[in-house]
């Protein structure tokens, strides 16, 4: 997922050394630094222009990019938050970068309180509309989600992120054939965009009847176009539980856990991998965490629920029964548990 900022270069022209001559010139080396990826020098240098000059908006804007960037998400909403309320209510760049930081820190409705106001000022952004697409997938609204995706297209965006988007939502929603068109769309686009094939893999492993085999082909795919992603290899990891292969499932869910800490479906996998095992206290707690960050996880609660049975804790599994976002009627292996 990538996030736009708009980062102010303003040009200047220095006759003296006035105040603003010098809030100027650390203005001009924060940029430098921050376009170097030094992100601290560029936090200081804009810092400097502030203290001389408190009302510089670029300062205050491109500090919270320097900010956002490295991952200083509070203190970034605070300097784009100072330019809204304190020198340029209606800067526009100043709502779009704090947007960006509302959805990176997992505040989607200020998010969407931002992008409603850039709607109403960039009525024909497809910018706008995709963001509000990001922010209703994240709350796991995929129907509105797919609503502002197209809305996106409808806006002249033709980028491969938009149908991969909209097939990543129309997968969580069970949609798997539309999925697969905009995945097609997508390819049409740019055929080297690894996010394809690995949602195509998503999909083959997450079927009624899935094809481990294919998805397995697929995610190796997306793998070769991007060494060692986190979330792919998570995916492969699933796939290749799902293949009785739990060694090489173990490296990758290692190397994931360490390239994605905040990934539920990894420690939902880590859990999959210690139930396998027979360890079941191991595997309750990784569905536990995985459960703190993400309840809506497919194919967890199965697992979970097999785990507190394998101990004898049938109180606890049929909790898990009855929490579970999917139908778990159909699973054997729980129909020993008297839930009723």
């Amino acid at each position: 997922m990538k996030k736009y900022f708009l980062l102010l270069t303003t040009l200047l022209v220095f006759a003296c050394d006035s105040d603003e001559d010098k809030a100027g010139r650390f203005f001009i080396k924060g940029n430098e630094a921050l376009n170097n990826s030094q992100l601290e020098q560029a936090v200081r240098f804009y810092s400097e222009a502030l203290a001389i000059k408190p009302d510089y908006k670029e300062a205050l804007n491109n500090r919270g990019v320097a900010l956002y960037q490295d991952g200083r998400y509070t203190e970034a909403i605070i300097d784009y938050s100072n330019i809204l309320v304190q020198v340029d209510t209606g800067y526009a760049d100043a709502l779009r970068n704090r947007a960006n930081a509302y959805l990176a820190d997992g505040q989607y409705e200020k998010a969407l309180g931002d992008l409603a106001k850039l709607e109403y000022k960039l009525p024909d952004s497809a910018y706008v509309y995709f963001t509000k697409g990001l922010a209703y997938h994240e709350m796991k609204d995929h129907a509105q989600s797919i609503a502002s995706f197209n809305q996106a297209l409808e806006k002249g965006s033709d980028s491969t992120e938009v149908y991969i988007n909209i097939a990543n939502s129309m997968f969580m929603m069970g949609d798997f054939e539309t999925a697969i068109n905009r995945l097609n769309e997508a390819k049409e686009i740019n055929a080297d965009e690894p996010n394809i094939y690995n949602t195509l893999a998503l999909i083959e492993s997450y079927r009624p009847e899935p094809d481990f085999d294919l998805a397995l082909d697929l995610v190796n795919q997306a793998l070769k176009l991007d060494y060692n992603n986190p979330y792919f290899l998570s995916n492969r990891a699933f796939i290749y539980l799902n293949q009785s292969r739990l060694e090489e499932a173990e490296k990758d869910i290692r190397i994931s856990i360490i390239g994605a800490s905040d990934n539920a479906w990894a420690y939902r996998n880590r859990g999959m991998l210690f139930y396998f095992k027979e360890d079941y206290e191991a595997a309750i707690r990784n569905f536990e965490l995985a459960a703190d960050i993400d309840a809506n996880v497919p194919r967890m609660y199965a697992y979970w629920a097999l785990s507190l049975q394998a101990l004898g804790m049938k109180s606890e599994a049929c909790d898990v029964v009855s929490n579970s976002p999917e139908d778990l009627s159909a699973v054997a292996s729980l129909k020993s548990i008297d839930c009723q």
